[in-house]
């Protein structure tokens, strides 16, 4: 396995990725996206996850992006998702990475931004553990006090979780990526992006996890109305995104390799 670290896609510090490539040609390309809350993370996290893929014979980027302030009004909504695509342009114009043969993969956060940015890319999504219906789940949690969570920043990806379901945490994260709601919690949430020409979706969760399991139902169904693919792995338990990585990948794995049309290629 080559690595490549540290490539800037833009003037901003944060605005950097690491590409891992197989010794032999790649079958596809793999744009990962930490996760973090969208406040915090850090690519050098999803090394593991990177190297999995790589020796599936995938080519794969995980980039940085800058990071939201709610307190001060910095790189809230749609930062990241700018970001992120920003990312990916840079890769199909200076590393000859194939929109076509491209999927975007994301963990929690992580989750979310590849799905909102697959939507003006045109590629398929694995997202674990996104959090994705931030309007509903302020609506329907109007007393919860929101409070921070800190994840240590050596902490690998895998290893972080949330211990199932911490509703204080989630309603900090999206008045922290809104401003406190100066972006409009519907605005921050992704549902009215989705279209019929929206690519494939794999979606994994746990069942009592940070994110509500009803969320996978909910963006499952809106796909179906709309006549997109979707897949599903729902699993027991209270473990967030990569905390769960053993289980996922292989499915995950397995829709990519489907909807890329790699069969012959694997």
């Amino acid at each position: 396995m080559k690595i490549n670290k540290d490539l800037a896609y833009g003037a901003d510090a944060l605005q950097r990725l690491d590409i891992y490539e197989p010794e032999s040609d790649a079958i596809a390309d793999i744009v990962l996206v930490h996760g973090g809350g969208w406040w915090q993370g850090d690519k050098r996290k999803e090394d593991e996850l990177a190297s999995a893929l790589v020796a599936a014979n995938f080519r794969v980027a995980a980039i940085n992006y800058r990071l939201a302030n709610g307190a001060t009004g910095e790189n809230i909504f749609p930062t990241q998702r700018t970001d992120a695509v920003a990312a990916v342009k840079w890769l199909v114009a200076n590393e000859n990475f194939r929109l076509d043969k491209l999927v975007m993969w994301g963990a929690s956060s992580g989750g979310n931004i590849a799905l909102e940015a697959a939507q003006l890319l045109a590629t398929p999504t694995v997202s674990w553990s996104g959090l994705n219906d931030l309007a509903g789940f302020m609506a329907t949690h109007p007393d919860v006090v929101g409070k921070q969570l800190i994840i240590g920043a050596d902490v690998k990806s895998k290893d972080i979780d949330q211990d199932g379901e911490n509703q204080a945490y989630y309603k900090w994260l999206v008045d922290n990526l809104t401003a406190n709601g100066q972006v409009p919690y519907e605005t921050a949430t992704i549902y009215d992006r989705l279209t019929p020409a929206t690519k494939p979706v794999f979606i994994a969760n746990s069942m009592t996890e940070l994110v509500p399991v009803g969320e996978v139902a909910t963006l499952m169904n809106r796909l179906i109305t709309l006549g997109v693919g979707v897949e599903t792995l729902v699993l027991p338990g209270g473990r967030h995104g990569e905390g769960y990585m053993a289980d996922a990948l292989p499915a995950s794995i397995a829709f990519v390799i489907r909807v890329l049309d790699l069969r012959a290629a694997s």
